[in-house]
């Protein structure tokens, strides 16, 4: 263990420089939402505000326009739009049997040490047929995906266990930090190229491609923080910039 880990109760939390950056990182995006909010208030002549919640995509709101954000600051082509358990996953989607079987394996078992020496996020499931099976879900409910990672989220009450939808997105912001260019996309049009697409597996990773090929998610296991517990084996889905028209 680096001599600079944070530990709570006997958990390795991380090296102290990685949870400053983590900080770091949250706070310049609750920043460039509050700019983004300000920025649309003043083009619209519309009151936007942002949402800081930890269970919802909104970022940004209007009830009076009804338009509802999620903002995406990246700095490469690609970034987080969803983290969950893979408990929490199979149990809203009532997956059991096989199927079930195939998310412990590819995502991992919590407390175990699944990585086998090779890097922490790749897993390889040696078993073709619950490889097909797992792909073949994701295929099947791909709508249900969607929703599920960028239109609404799924998230388990911290308190009650309850696990819940929140409330819908339908505009997307996407900035880069880097070029500070920006992309305003509306969520249908995304949703509707989702359904021409396919979910393939790369074979330590499920990638989603929309009809010409574009790749628009990615999934795998989390792979980092505290080892080997429930959030370190959460799948963790990635989204790259959205091949739909934009709007200004």
């Amino acid at each position: 263990m680096p001599y600079n880990t944070f530990v709570i109760n006997g958990t390795a939390m991380g090296t102290l420089a990685q949870i400053e950056a983590g900080r770091n990182a949250k706070y310049d995006g609750h920043t460039e939402e509050d700019t983004s909010a300000d920025i649309l208030t003043e083009s619209t002549g519309y009151k936007h505000d942002t949402d800081g919640a930890s269970d919802t995509k909104r970022d940004i709101v209007c009830d009076d326009l009804k338009h509802y954000y999620s903002k995406k600051s990246v700095s490469k082509n690609h970034t987080q739009c969803h983290l969950t358990s893979w408990d929490v996953w199979c149990t809203y989607f009532n997956i059991t049997g096989d199927l079930r079987e195939w998310f412990g394996l590819f995502f991992g078992t919590p407390h175990e040490d699944v990585s086998n020496g090779t890097h922490s996020q790749h897993r390889i499931v040696d078993n073709d047929r619950l490889n097909q099976l797992g792909v073949k879900w994701f295929n099947d409910h791909k709508m249900e995906t969607f929703d599920a990672i960028v239109r609404k989220g799924i998230y388990r009450n911290k308190k009650t266990k309850e696990i819940k939808v929140g409330k819908p997105v339908n505009k997307m912001i996407w900035y880069n930090k880097i070029t500070k260019e920006e992309w305003k996309y509306n969520i249908q049009d995304i949703a509707d190229v989702i359904e021409g697409g396919k979910w393939v597996l790369n074979p330590t990773t499920l990638h989603f491609v929309d009809v010409n090929g574009n790749k628009l998610f990615h999934l795998q296991m989390k792979g980092s923080g505290a080892k080997f517990n429930s959030g370190y084996h959460s799948l963790m889905f990635h989204i790259y910039r959205p091949q739909v028209n934009d709007y200004q």
